[in-house]
């Protein structure tokens, strides 16, 4: 990936060991590169007089005796300085001790906050002249959240992230870089690709539309034409059709006019690829955004350089379609069918069911789908379109032929779904088991089968019923109840929560299929999991554990196992679980963060303070696969909350600005510090605005909208904070903290009723919870306000 980001730009410093301090050049001209951050070169030399020594003091200490002042050298100097100086055996002592200095007015937190960055782009420069690219990384990332607008940092942070194989970060930097919008456009092109690649579509035509700004309205060439053809299909693959239309109708501009965009053939040949499909492609995007006329001449464009009669009307008929023409549309559409039409999707006959309820004739649709499907048997889509149509019509045994005859040929989701629909309204209840068997034979669960699969496990009788029939099938005819109906039947009762029967039919499955017994225990297990069976889970578990073929997968096993018996309340029993499956496999992050999290969930949280931060040391030496970040991620966030509770705010949010340096945009994060700076009334501006991207996120969590109305209340917005403290007391039942903050935000309203009502549901709620002294203190409130 290193190709789109370009080289690092500094390496570790080469010079020979004897020469590290050569004249603290090296140290300067580090110090002198920072120049850059102030508005003016006259700020620069105050700066460089008042506080380079404090800064190259605390940041550069192996420099501080071998760099000479660039400003000002004193005439004369003391022998015992040179003494010192020569020998190295003692330290600098000055004649005269300076002067301190006395601001004429303290420093906003603005200025505040580029001074810290400005150190901090110091440090990380050495660190990355030392080689310490993970540890340069940081700083830089760190120095950006204090001078968020300073594209120098984002711009050294993408490459070392590439470097460190941190590619998402560098990735989420980059977008950082081109919102700053000072980006080169010919890596944003190639960020823009790299993110096409990866199926991030919306992103990168973000990053097309940065790169076109950041040229500042050159004159376009082959370059651009090309990246207008990207964008084009990209803006078409997200359906905005307006926005694709414009960038193909620039494309076509272009291959009009070759010689002023410098365009050649080769360049023409691979902007149009298969010059039909390309064409009609363009084509279709001009009639999803209004545009018919330029709609024909692409249309035709695309006939002329392989002429296909069919496909033209097809496509005219749309544009007929979207233009009102209702008759003109259909007439095409049966020129198009007569033609003998290539169609490998049900468009055609979607637009046919269409222009057909335009005039009024829908009841001709099912008629028309018939012929056509006598005159092609073959065609998959026309045949599904057929059998939806014959079911939304309740003709249940045509459907149902229909869609046997397809699973055997072509088998798709809608044939399984609907056949479930068909059998569960006849209480066919058989045929319903084996309709269920396929589609977990197909895709391995049910989930696929949608509204029709909720319905069924929804109607219990029906459930009990499907049970019975699975029953009697093993019992009279057990070939007709193979492994997958014996497994759909198991997943049926675990979801209808008969965990007897579903075990029943688990263990029926592994009879059927014994390889499978790895894949069968697994499924059962996670299943009594999340339906909190946690007893039964840990005996399933355990037995996978002991299978014999079952050794490869014991770590996983016991992985789970782990947590099961955490939450039934076997801690010692989950730990020994947990430390098994990292002596299995010790290369998995989420088995080393089991251990901790154990602890975390036992409230031992001391224990699960060292341990997290135990895990944080070691995985951050390893450094790079996204698995390994995620979990550092959560490791960090669970220590800012180890943190509030040990009373340690400086520490709770030092941890969470960690999971912000590497995930600037982490809306988790970002509500959680806002919140703490909000509690400790500080820095409330920034906080407001990093809990307002929580809620923009999510804006029906509740603990980001108790956030958002703490913080306006620190601020004296008292009818804001009211506004969003009631829509978080709103969303189920309120915890008795947003309870208590909307008594606060009331009583700075002046609402002082609503204010003691507020209260009292938050000193109830604190009752329930065993939290004597907060519902103290919320009744304290509520007698300070009494009349």
């Amino acid at each position: 990936m290193r190709e789109f980001f370009g080289p690092v730009r500094h390496g570790p410093d080469l010079r020979p060991a004897g020469r590290a301090q050569e004249d603290g050049l090296v140290v300067a001209r580090r110090i002198f590169g920072l120049f850059a951050f102030f508005p003016c070169l006259s700020a620069a030399r105050q700066w460089a007089r008042c506080c380079l020594p404090i800064i190259v003091a605390a940041l550069l200490p192996e420099a501080s005796g071998a760099m000479a002042d660039p400003v000002a050298a004193p005439a004369e100097t003391p022998a015992r300085v040179v003494a010192a100086a020569e020998t190295d055996a003692e330290p600098l002592i000055l004649d005269e001790l300076p002067e301190v200095l006395k601001p004429a007015r303290p420093r906003t937190q603005e200025e505040e906050d580029r001074l810290k960055a400005l150190a901090l782009y110091s440090a990380a420069r050495v660190k990355e002249q030392d080689g310490d690219a993970a540890g340069a990384l940081k700083l830089y990332q760190r120095a950006l959240r204090f001078d968020p607008n300073a594209a120098t940092i984002a711009e050294a942070i993408v490459p070392l992230a590439v470097e460190l194989d941190r590619h998402a970060e560098a990735v989420r930097y980059a977008l950082k870089i081109a919102e700053l919008g000072d980006a080169d456009p010919l890596a944003l092109r190639r960020l823009g690709v790299f993110l096409a690649e990866q199926g991030d579509w919306r992103q990168a035509v973000r990053l097309y539309e940065r790169a076109i700004a950041a040229r500042n309205n050159e004159s376009p060439d082959a370059a651009d034409v090309v990246m207008w053809m990207e964008m084009g299909r990209l803006y078409h693959l997200a359906a905005e059709y307006e926005k694709a239309a414009e960038r193909f109708a620039q494309v076509l501009e272009a291959l009009a006019e070759p010689e002023k965009y410098e365009l050649e053939q080769p360049v023409r040949d691979a902007i149009l690829g298969e010059p039909q499909d390309t064409y009609n492609l363009i084509g279709e995007t001009f009639v999803m955004a209004g545009r018919p006329e330029e709609a024909v001449a692409a249309f035709r464009k695309a006939h002329e350089i392989k002429p296909d009669e069919a496909l033209l009307e097809l496509h005219l008929a749309q544009v007929d379609a979207r233009t009102g023409k209702a008759a003109e549309a259909l007439a095409r559409l049966e020129k198009a069918f007569a033609g003998k039409l290539k169609a490998d999707t049900a468009a055609p006959y979607r637009l046919l069911g269409e222009v057909l309820k335009d005039l009024g004739r829908q009841d001709e649709l099912i008629g028309r789908l018939e012929k056509l499907h006598a005159e092609n048997p073959d065609r998959a889509p026309l045949a599904y379109f057929l059998a939806e149509h014959y079911f939304i019509a309740q003709r249940y045994d045509k459907a149902e032929t229909l869609y046997r005859k397809l699973l055997e040929e072509v088998p798709a989701l809608p044939a399984y779904r609907n056949l479930a629909e068909i059998y569960r309204k006849s209480g066919r209840h058989v045929q319903l088991l084996e309709v269920l068997g396929e589609a977990v034979a197909k895709t391995g669960g049910l989930d696929v089968l949608g509204e029709a699969g909720e319905a069924i496990l929804k109607d219990e009788p029906l459930v009990r019923t499907l049970i019975e029939s699975a029953r009697g099938l093993i019992r009279d005819r057990p070939q007709d109840l193979g492994y997958h109906g014996r497994l759909a039947t198991a997943l049926v009762a675990m979801s209808a929560q008969q965990f007897e029967a579903a075990g029943e039919f688990f263990d029926l499955a592994i009879q059927a299929k014994p390889d499978t017994a790895g894949e069968v225990l697994l499924t059962w297990g996670l299943g009594l999991l999340i339906a909190e069976q946690y007893k039964t889970a840990a005996v399933v578990l355990r037995r996978a554990i002991d299978h014999p073929d079952l050794a490869e997968q014991r770590a996983t096993f016991n992985y789970y196992l782990a947590g099961a018996l955490e939450m039934d309340g076997q801690t010692e029993e989950a730990l020994a679980a947990a430390r098994k499956a990292v002596e299995l496999d010790s290369d998995s992050p989420s088995f080393r963060s089991r251990i901790p999290w154990i602890l975390y969930h036992a409230q031992r949280r001391d224990e699960a303070a060292a341990e997290y931060k135990k895990l944080v040391d070691d995985l951050e030496k390893e450094n790079g696969t996204p698995q390994v970040r995620e979990v550092l991620r959560d490791a960090r966030l669970v220590l800012s909350n180890l943190a509030v509770l040990a009373g340690n705010m400086s520490e709770a949010e030092e941890w969470l600005e960690q999971v912000l340096d590497e995930y600037p945009d982490d809306i988790s994060a970002l509500n959680d510090l806002g919140y703490l700076w909000a509690d400790q009334n500080k820095h409330l501006e920034q906080a407001h605005e990093m809990i307002l991207q929580a809620v923009e996120a999510e804006p029906d969590n509740a603990a980001y909208l108790d956030s958002l109305g703490w913080v306006l209340f620190r601020l004296g917005r008292f009818d804001e904070a009211v506004v969003q403290l009631e829509k978080a007391a709103a969303i189920d039942e309120p915890d008795p903290v947003i309870l208590d903050h909307l008594g606060d935000a009331y009583q700075g309203a002046g609402s002082v009723e609503q204010a003691r009502a507020a209260w009292r549901r938050a000193a109830e709620g604190f009752r329930k919870a065993k939290e004597s002294e907060k519902a103290a203190a919320a009744e304290a409130k509520i007698e300070q306000q009494s009349p």
